[in-house]
Formats: structure tokens, sequence, C-alpha cells
């Protein structure tokens, strides 16, 4: 079972170290320590930028012993969350094995207290898995906090645990979250929230008729799964009001157009999107969100076997549609189209939402600060560039317009997965045509793409986490689905 380790947040007294912040000239400490804090501030020529401390320590007693944190500027809005992953680098930089905040009205923050706690929690994340001795000190055991702030605390731990979770999925070896482990661990953390999880296996799938997933499976001996979680947050109203469809490429080796090193080896990754939309239906039970909103993540690998599917190759989809098999590395596409046309079918959602790291030519665009946003609806495009806004998880429109229909087509089938012959070179690794394709399955519904293959793993820190897997599109969805009641277009 796929686990992770964090700071624990504990409510209580201690006499461990005491964590301060401080912003220019701002102070954010309790009052009967301020003179002290500036006196040091003012000797030691302290200036208060992100990604500095003070560590004042003098004689006296144990709980004498207070680090400042360098917080950000004033006009961040995500300037607590930040300050949280400051707070996480000065403990493990002094190797403390426990430390304390002050209340929130010490402190003089408010509500911005939750977003502390949380920032906390997303930087102290660490897989708990790989090493078989773990490395002893890399982060404090315990961060106490006041009795009366526990509410608050409470409030970052659900905002932060299904982030964490769909990091630790996407961060776990391939060997380990096989397409049928990653449906059980799915189950086993949402069922118990109250999330209808159903799994469809191998036989169901032939039965359905699911011809792109089984043609990606076609080459791993670890067979596909189609897992299903319902939310029904307002079971007396009828209908879904979006479905949310993630790639959950658990190896992603290209299959006969293999991929190259050193890329392929991050290809655990690939099924980011997928980790994105049961997390966001994580964080909607948790909060028991007044929305109807199912996640359905095709799950699967694209590996390398005399039964693989090959270049060339005609395939039929779940909706009947043909597809020309180009490239078996534009594959994500495929089980997307199979995961969109059952959402369509089995939920009739009123909006769809796909996830996916689709591209790697959208880093070259967009690098690790955007992800790639393709819809034709201005509505549903802005609804969802506000909630990354509103989430930190920022979203970049790109062009998606009839006239670039030639990048899908084909000459023997319905759609190309690569680009009409003649425009390799501009559909190959083109993430228009990779939206493209997944427009022919939308069937005129209102849907958008989203390409996360450059903000699903971090190579630096961010001000919600660092270097690593992201859970990039968690909190951005979740903001969105409230939305999604309200905004029918």
């Amino acid at each position: 079972m796929t686990s992770w380790t964090s700071i624990e947040i504990k409510p209580g007294g201690s006499d461990a170290p005491m964590l301060a912040f401080a912003a220019g000239e701002a102070l954010y400490a309790p009052a009967a320590v301020h003179d002290r804090i500036r006196a040091v501030v003012k000797a030691t020529g302290f200036e208060a930028k992100p990604g500095r401390w003070l560590d004042i320590v003098s004689e006296g007693d144990a709980g004498s012993r207070i680090v400042v944190i360098a917080a950000g500027a004033n006009d961040s809005e995500d300037r607590w969350r930040n300050a949280g992953g400051h707070a996480v680098e000065a403990i493990r930089a002094l190797a403390l094995v426990a430390a304390r905040l002050p209340s929130a009205a010490e402190l003089g923050i408010g509500e911005a207290f939750a977003d502390l706690i949380e920032g906390v929690l997303l930087h102290g994340f660490r897989l708990d898995q790989g090493r078989s001795n773990p490395v002893p000190g890399q982060f404090a055991s315990t961060l106490s906090i006041a009795q009366d702030d526990a509410p608050l605390a409470e409030q970052a731990r659900l905002r932060a645990d299904p982030v964490n979770r769909a990091r630790a999925w996407v961060e776990q070896p391939a060997n380990r979250l096989t397409p049928a482990a990653f449906a059980d661990e799915a189950e086993a953390a949402l069922a118990p929230l109250g999330v209808r999880v159903r799994q469809l296996g191998l036989a169901e799938l032939e039965a359905l008729g699911a011809g792109g997933i089984l043609a990606v499976a076609a080459g791993s001996s670890n067979e596909p799964r189609l897992t299903i979680a319902e939310w029904r947050g307002a079971p007396d109203r009828e209908g879904w009001d979006a479905a949310f469809v993630g790639k959950g490429l658990t190896f992603d080796a290209g299959g006969l157009n293999l991929k190259a090193r050193p890329g392929i080896a991050k290809m655990k990754f690939d099924m980011a999107g997928g980790a994105a939309v049961l997390g966001a239906i994580e964080r909607l039970a948790l909060r028991k969100a007044p929305v109807n909103i199912v996640a359905v993540v095709p799950m699967c690998e694209n590996n390398v076997d005399g039964k693989s599917y090959r270049p060339g190759d005609v395939i039929t989809s779940l909706a009947g549609l043909t597809i020309d098999v180009q490239d078996t590395d534009a594959e994500g596409r495929i089980v997307l189209a199979d995961g969109v046309t059952y959402a369509i079918r089995e939920y009739d959602p009123g909006v769809i939402v796909d996830v996916a790291t689709l591209t790697g030519a959208i880093m070259g665009v967009l690098h690790e600060d955007f992800a790639g946003l393709f819809t034709s609806d201005d509505a549903l495009a802005a609804s969802l560039t506000g909630a990354g806004a509103a989430t930190h998880e920022l979203l970049w429109r790109l062009p998606l317009v009839a006239s670039m229909a030639y990048l899908v087509e084909s000459p023997v089938a319905d759609v190309s997965n690569l680009g009409a012959p003649g425009w390799f070179g501009v559909g190959g690794g083109s993430p228009v045509a990779g939206a493209k394709f997944i427009e022919k399955f939308a069937d005129g519904r209102r849907w958008a793409h989203l390409d996360i293959a450059g903000t699903g793993w971090a190579s630096r820190r961010s001000s919600r986490c660092g270097p690593g897997a992201t859970g990039f599109g968690v909190a951005l969805l979740d903001r969105w689905a409230d939305l999604a009641v309200a905004d029918k277009g």
C-alpha cells in the first residue's frame, strides 16, 4: 500500500524551539518576544527574504530558542502556504526533532493559519518507501500548535492529504503501482468516504468493446483496469454535474515506438492525471461538497511485447470510431478516448474535463509554470482558469479551432493518433493534435482538456511543494467543482 510521511501536527504545549515569521518590517510572533527578535534582527542585519531564516539561541529556558522564518510579500496570495514550506526547510536544515508554532491569534494571521499548516504538510511530504534504512532527521517528528487552532489544522490536513496521496502514487515505482494496485488503492482510499468505486477488469473491458484501452495494454503482462469513482454529494438532484477523466498510464515505455533515455525512467509519472482526478474526488468527499461528479480513470501500461499494438494498426475505439495508430507512444489520447466515451454513455455529464500528462511538447511552451488548457467553450475556459488562479495551479489557454482538424486526419481510419500523412512534423508531438484527437470523442459536449505534462512533476521548489510529484490538478478541480453546478453555460 502506497504511503507517505510528513510532519505530525500535534495540539498541546511544547518546550521545542518556537517558529516566528517576518516579512519586511512586519513581524508575526507573540508580542512578548517582539523586542527580543527586533534587537537580534537589527544586530545581525537579517533581511527577511523568502528562503532565509534566523536562528536565535540564548541561554536560559529550553523553550527560549526562536527560529524566525522569512515569509512572502504581503501582496502574495500564497504567502502563508509558501511560508509553511520555508518553515519545513529551516527545520530540516537545523535538524530540529520538534518545533512549535504560536497560536493564530499570537501570529495575527487568522484563518491563514490553515494555509500555513497546509504548506508544512505539503513540503513535509516524503514517500514512505524505497530505502530499507530511511535517512534519519529528514524532518521534525512533531510541530506543536495551540489547542484552539486544531480545527484550522484539521482543515489544512483535509486539503493536503489528497494532494499528498496523489503525489505518493505518482512517485511510486511502476513495479509496485501496477494498474490493479492503483485501482485497489483508489478504492481503499475513497470507499470509506462514501465514494462508490467500481473496477472493470480485462474481461469486462473486452465485453464492453474498449478497443483503445485494450490495444494500449496488450503489450503488458499487467492487465488493465477502468476505475470509476462516483461522488454524489447532492443525491436529491438528478444527473451528474461533471465527469473527470484522468490518464492512468502506470508506466509508459512508448510501446514499439520505444522511448529513449533518460526520459523513459520518469514514465512512472504518466498516471499523474489519473491521480489528480481521484485526489479531487477525495477532497470533494472529505468536505462533503454538494455536487455530483464522477472520475473515470483508464489504468494500464504501454509496454513492449509480441502482442503489442503496432504503428500502422487500425483499432476500433469504444465509441466505434476507428483509430489509425501512427505512433504507439501517442497512447494517452487513445485510452482517454475510451474514458471520455464511457463517461458520456454511462453518466451523461454536464461537463467533461480530462487531465493528462499528454505531450512533452507542452513543456517547450509552458515549461513547469502552466498547464495547457484546450477547449472551445469560453465560459468553461474562464471558470477553469479562475479556479487555477485561486489555487495557484495555473492554466494557459491554447488555441483549439475547427481549422486544425487536419492534425488528426487519416486516409485509412476515422482519426489518426499522430497526424495526417504529410503533417507528422507538425502533428507528431503537438499538444493541439492531442487535444483535437480527444475532442473527436467528446461528441460535441462541454469539454476541456488539461495537459499537465509540465506541471505534474517539478524540477525545483514551488510554493506548493518541493522537487518531484506535485499533485497538480487536485486543488484546481476541487475548487472548480462548485462552479460545475452554477455554470451550466
